[in-house]
């Protein structure tokens, strides 16, 4: 069975993206004091996406179009037992399908330190010079960039 991404929509899909989001990006991480109740979540222009693989939930990121041609790929997590599988390549080449599906030419990320290896083995680039304020300052994070490319 392939991957697929879906945009949240369901009550179901919303515990299965929070349970994600919580246990790799918080509790795997020694954090506590997830908020699932943001209101950004929900924004009409915030895409909150999760990846299905035989037919469970195993990904999660958030994709906000900035509605100026640019993306942000925010909080990016594939389940602990599913990492490894190259689950993370297929998210990263889906989001960027559904980037260009709304018109978005650039992406940007804030990734982790520990995670800037696999985002330059997938095309994207240390972004230098001026952030732009929507990304936001991360500590430990590496601000990064990718062009989508349309053939």
């Amino acid at each position: 069975m392939a991957h697929i991404l879906i945009r949240v929509a369901n009550e179901a899909d919303w515990r299965t993206y929070h349970a994600i989001r919580r246990t790799v990006l918080w509790e795997d991480r020694g954090l506590s004091g997830y908020d699932e109740t943001l209101a950004e979540e929900r924004l009409p222009n915030h895409h909150p996406l999760l990846q299905i693989f035989k037919g469970r939930g195993i990904g999660t990121t958030r994709l906000d179009d900035l509605r100026d041609g640019t993306g942000i790929v925010r909080l990016v997590a594939i389940a602990a037992p599913d990492r490894g599988q190259g689950h993370g390549r297929i998210l990263n080449a889906k989001v960027e399908e559904c980037a260009h599906r709304l018109g978005i030419r650039v992406l940007l990320v804030n990734a982790a330190a520990a995670a800037e290896g696999f985002y330059i083995a997938t095309g994207w680039r240390r972004l230098v010079g001026h952030l732009p304020l929507a990304l936001g300052r991360a500590g430990n994070c590496i601000p990064m960039q990718k062009a989508i490319i349309v053939l």
